[in-house]
């Protein structure tokens, strides 16, 4: 028997050896608590997220599912942690459009290839933002804003979460559909970005609607419009962009992503019961009165969402200021 017809068994062996072990491992998932990585700071929008699907979570896995948060570099930190774990499932990732699409094109040496070192396991919905600004700034609606920021070119301050975060990039969307220009502050998280709006550091912020709301009906911060392309259940009476600038609509997502080559049964245990988790009516209207939208779905489904994001980002980023200034 030659060498090459004696490595056809083997390699069959091989391969019934690993289909084998396939069922065992979804069998065995989870076998201790299992964690999700948030890349941003307590309180963010991704946090809330993360800590609403944890405890609704961890009585179908009937194990703990702790939030750790790893905040800093816009959220690269903490997606390539997770890009780095073990691929067993018990190590998860809340990514975004942000640092699973933006951050890759628009980052030169990006530690992450978010198709290449991920597995997706379920699109989970998406962030609802509004623009505010601070009560001392003279506008009370989007053309007063609009008005304010084209009469001082280049003088509006206004925070995000970090460089080529969501709320930097819809806001330099803005400016770019609305003729006017702005000096960009970029934070370590949003919450950071909305103290200091709320201070008077910063004139304006495109915020998410979580951290934003206390100070909104607080009367600090004004809310003028919403950049999705309906208007918010909990800011009902906020008009949206596209009621001034038609056909002006961004969506932000958030997914659960897994460090690649995490086997296929164990990604098929998540999406289950992630779906499940989030399509309880409780939960769903929990999550709506944070200020996001449950919008749950296939891995395979999320992996498209990413592929065209990173196309689309890459067209948008040389139409757009998104180098941080």
């Amino acid at each position: 028997m030659t060498r090459g017809t004696t490595l056809i068994p083997a390699l069959a062996m091989a391969a019934a050896a690993l289909l084998a072990g396939a069922p065992a491992a979804a069998q065995d998932f989870p076998s201790r608590p299992v964690r999700i990585v948030v890349a941003s700071v307590p309180g963010s929008a991704p946090d809330v997220l993360a800590r609403v699907l944890a405890e609704t979570l961890a009585p179908a896995l009937k194990q703990p599912v702790v939030v750790d948060n790893k905040p800093g570099a816009g959220g690269v930190i903490g997606v390539d942690s997770v890009a780095k774990a073990p691929a067993d499932g018990h190590t998860l990732v809340v990514g975004h459009d942000g640092t699973m699409a933006m951050s890759f094109v628009v980052q030169p040496r990006m530690p992450y290839d978010p198709q290449r070192d991920f597995t997706p396991v379920a699109s989970l919905g998406f962030n609802e933002f509004v623009l505010v600004v601070h009560a001392g700034v003279p506008v009370r609606n989007f053309q007063e804003f609009l008005a304010y920021a084209r009469s001082q070119p280049g003088k509006v301050r206004y925070g995000s979460a970090g460089t080529a975060t969501p709320n930097h990039v819809i806001m330099e969307q803005l400016a770019r559909a609305s003729g006017f220009s702005a000096v960009h502050v970029p934070y370590k998280g949003g919450p950071a970005a909305v103290q200091d709006l709320v201070g008077g550091q910063i004139e304006a912020m495109i915020a998410g609607i979580s951290p934003a709301l206390p100070h909104i009906r607080s009367g600090r911060l004004v809310a003028i419009a919403v950049p999705q392309s309906v208007r918010s259940p909990v800011l009902p009476d906020v008009p949206t962009m596209a009621d001034t600038l038609p056909g002006f609509s961004v969506k932000s997502w958030f997914g659960l992503f897994a460090p690649a080559q995490t086997p296929a049964p164990v990604i098929a245990t998540l999406n289950r019961e992630v779906r499940a988790a989030l399509e309880a009516p409780a939960v769903r209207q929990r999550i709506a009165q944070q200020g996001m939208a449950v919008e749950v779905g296939t891995s395979a489904a999320l992996a498209t969402q990413v592929a065209e994001d990173i196309a689309r980002y890459r067209v948008l980023a040389t139409q757009i200021r998104l180098d941080g200034q």
